[in-house]
């Protein structure tokens, strides 16, 4: 196993434990305790968790993000499912804001070569679309952040501004019913919320294990979105309490369910 790899499979035992012993983690990978030592230190710079002698726990709180990588790995099966009911909504000339997140990410791998328009900050993106000739890509400007990979910026903001789009895909930490969508870091925030005023239609996205978290960062209320599409994990009394706000859910079955592949 790689570094990279090793790394992601730490992370992964912390979301499920919570805390990590050094010592332990040799043992299982089959590496020195210094090289633990250093992919710790290598996840604690990304301030997902907090290494101490002899160990590390995962750091829960609301201005904590863990980097693409990390997210791009947890919940495969919900994020495509997702996506791929993302990609269904975009028809032929229109013009759409694709967001920064992993889901979104994933929205690319399965957009048809349509004559569309894609607005976006995502440097993860591109890779999937580029490729695709009659898809016209318009990146925006910005500071890079190697956190989210994207363009995240007050010039950002700026350059959202001055367009419009008629379908926009954001996504989201977290999601309350009363608070609405929240990330970690404001300047994310700040800038997903500045989509909501130029788009015809907002579609938020989230997996199931995002509702009833809130985040530092609040980018738009329940009302602030025309569509919500999470995966049928979602609690069925999650389902039952946006019917009840009137908040327009759509569920999206799993892709291995349907025998759908993706590359």
């Amino acid at each position: 196993m790689n570094a990279t790899n090793r790394r992601l499979a730490i992370f992964d035992k912390l979301l499920n434990e919570k805390r990590v012993v050094v010592m332990n983690l040799a043992e299982e990978f089959n590496v020195t305790p210094m090289t633990i030592r250093r992919d710790l230190s290598v996840l604690e710079k990304q301030g997902v968790i907090t290494t101490y002698y002899g160990g590390a726990s995962l750091n829960e709180g609301a201005a904590s993000e863990p980097s693409f990588m990390l997210k791009n790995k947890n919940a495969i099966d919900e994020k495509m499912a997702i996506a791929y009911e993302a990609s269904k909504l975009i028809n032929e000339g229109d013009s759409v804001y694709i967001d920064c997140g992993t889901t979104c990410y994933n929205i690319g791998r399965f957009l048809k070569n349509k004559k569309i328009t894609v607005l976006t900050n995502s440097i993860r993106l591109i890779e999937t679309i580029k490729e695709k000739d009659r898809i016209d890509i318009i990146v925006a400007p910005g500071v890079y952040s190697r956190i989210a990979e994207a363009a995240l910026s007050s010039s950002t903001i700026e350059f959202f501004e001055k367009h419009h789009v008629d379908k926009a895909f954001v996504t989201s930490q977290g999601f309350d019913l009363v608070k609405g969508a929240s990330v970690p870091e404001e300047m994310d925030g700040k800038v997903k919320a500045s989509i909501l005023p130029i788009s015809k239609q907002s579609i938020l996205l989230i997996d199931h294990t995002k509702f009833g978290q809130v985040f530092f960062s609040i980018h738009g209320l329940p009302s602030d979105y025309s569509m919500i599409i999470t995966d049928e994990g979602v609690d069925p009394a999650i389902v039952k309490q946006c019917e009840e706000l009137g908040l327009p859910l759509r569920i999206a079955p799993y892709i291995r369910r349907r025998e759908t592949r993706w590359d």
